[in-house]
């Protein structure tokens, strides 16, 4: 898999298409019998003020009892932290310096400095995905100057949701997405983290390009970028971080969204395509139309 797509789990397209039908990050769900709910496409490091230029948002987030997120974020952070270990750093014998030549640590030794200020001994004993993770928000931050790590999209809507006395669920664990993020084989990973730095004029191009769909909510244009042959995924990392999900999500949804008018909000790369929540929501019966 691409580096860019694996940190970011958010997808683009190589090309500003025309935006189309489906030029829209919040939709609403309605029939089989439910209360009307809404799902929210997110950018996880877009800043909070996308919020303020979505058509109905507050209106549709006032009309829900319950919010689902793709993990409870209030409780994944002490887990996340019990796992990060486990997940995030390598096996001592497979450090950054012993599975990278000398020359790729000058690149490492060359981005840890210019993201962090710190040498690239500072990281070794993370796994290259876990880097390239970091590595990736920073370029995505630059692209979305008012972008505050405090106040992501995806925290600040389940805060909000507890303060409006909300349940506050999600569809997996954070043990779950640190599995999914850093469970390739260490090679693999390398290999993305390499090419992340090769080519990192063109991925920081590639973020301010999926940071302009996202503002102009081009849906059509993210899964196009999902399925490009240079930059998307494979068929299997696309089962695996996509499609699988998903389907997973929806199977949760036949039972949640007869409860109580619910909220749902997951990157927004989870919403387009014919795997898309949208497309298998509508598979299951339900009406889905954009929020005007």
């Amino acid at each position: 898999m691409k580096s860019f797509f694996k940190q970011t789990l958010l997808f683009a397209s190589i090309v500003l298409v025309s935006i189309s039908g489906d030029a829209q990050i919040l939709w609403k769900i309605s029939g089989n019998g439910i209360k009307e709910s809404y799902v929210l496409g997110t950018h996880h490091v877009a800043p909070t003020t996308i919020l303020d230029g979505i058509s109905g948002f507050e209106g549709a987030f006032a009309a829900c009892k319950q919010l689902y997120g793709e993990i409870d974020m209030g409780s994944a952070t002490q887990e996340i932290m019990m796992q990060a270990q486990k997940y995030m750093v390598a096996p001592g014998d497979s450090t950054l310096s012993r599975v990278l030549t000398a020359d790729e640590m000058k690149l490492v030794d060359s981005a840890t400095q210019k993201y962090f200020h710190m040498p690239a001994a500072q990281f070794d004993m993370l796994k290259p995905a876990a880097l390239s993770t970091q590595i990736v928000v920073m370029q995505a931050a630059e692209v979305f100057k008012d972008f505050d790590p405090a106040k992501q999209i995806d925290a600040v809507l389940q805060q909000k949701a507890k303060e409006k006395n909300m349940s506050v669920k999600g569809f997996e664990t954070a043990e779950y997405q640190l599995q999914v993020l850093f469970g390739e084989p260490i090679s693999s990973q390398a290999k993305d983290l390499m090419k992340l730095l090769k080519d990192e004029a063109m991925y920081k191009e590639y973020s301010r390009m999926l940071a302009d769909m996202y503002a102009r909510q081009d849906l059509d244009g993210m899964n196009e970028m999902l399925n490009n042959p240079e930059l998307g995924m494979s068929e299997y990392e696309l089962e695996v971080l996509i499609n699988g999900r998903n389907a997973a999500w929806m199977e949760q949804l036949k039972s949640i969204l007869p409860q109580e008018p619910t909220f749902i909000v997951v990157g927004a790369g989870h919403l387009p395509g014919d795997k898309g929540l949208l497309s298998l929501l509508r598979k299951a019966g339900y009406t889905v139309t954009p929020v005007n």
